[in-house]
């Protein structure tokens, strides 16, 4: 099981993406899935940031999913990048679809999940690190996450405002600024640019 896992966007994560490349056959197909993004319903302008993000590391076959039950086989994929957006949005989307059965199958079969700030999210025990940011629209109940880095929840976006939310917080946590990433490789996990905070780390 590979995840790496960022908070922000460009050009905050060029190390994180860096790595990333480093990591696969860039040569072979990377699924792109936008489906936490809320601004374009088309996701015609996340498709075109995303090839232009990562043309410079030499990955340019690309393939994008919009529905997740059009999602068959995730095992020709070198590569799944779930990028960011509202967390309550796309882990519904996920929960609905049946699709986490598919991504952990695929994490347990070797497959390398790259997800950015929500598609970070989503892998925690919960997603409740996520409320104080995003709206839950869409009627969320269950906000169980993946559950894949050891029982904690990820936190991103991090700045000294949220000090008093996250010393509150009832669970452990990964905190991670716009800087940092997340490398968890089966039980190894290791920061990759900035190093993450744990919960201990920030006083109010």
């Amino acid at each position: 099981m590979k995840l790496l896992f960022a908070s922000g966007g460009d050009p905050n994560v060029v190390t994180i993406d860096n790595f990333f490349a480093s990591q696969i056959d860039v040569r072979k197909t990377v699924l792109y899935i936008p489906i936490a993004w809320e601004g374009d319903p088309t996701y015609t302008s996340c498709f075109n940031w995303f090839k232009e993000r990562f043309q410079a590391y030499g990955i340019t076959n690309v393939e994008m999913c919009t529905d997740f039950n059009h999602v068959s086989d995730l095992e020709r994929y070198e590569a799944v990048f779930i990028g960011g957006g509202n967390t309550f949005k796309l882990l519904k989307e996920i929960k609905d679809s049946q699709f986490d059965k598919k991504l952990i199958r695929y994490l347990n079969n070797g497959g390398f999940v790259y997800g950015g700030s929500a598609g970070a999210i989503i892998f925690g025990k919960t997603i409740k690190s996520c409320e104080y940011l995003d709206k839950n629209d869409v009627g969320l109940t269950d906000l169980t996450g993946l559950n894949l880095v050891g029982g904690r929840d990820i936190l991103c976006h991090y700045s000294e405002n949220d000090n008093e939310f996250i010393r509150a917080y009832d669970n452990d946590l990964y905190i991670l600024c716009e800087e940092s990433g997340l490398y968890v490789n089966n039980n190894k996990i290791e920061s990759i640019g900035k190093p993450y905070l744990n919960k201990n780390d920030v006083t109010i």
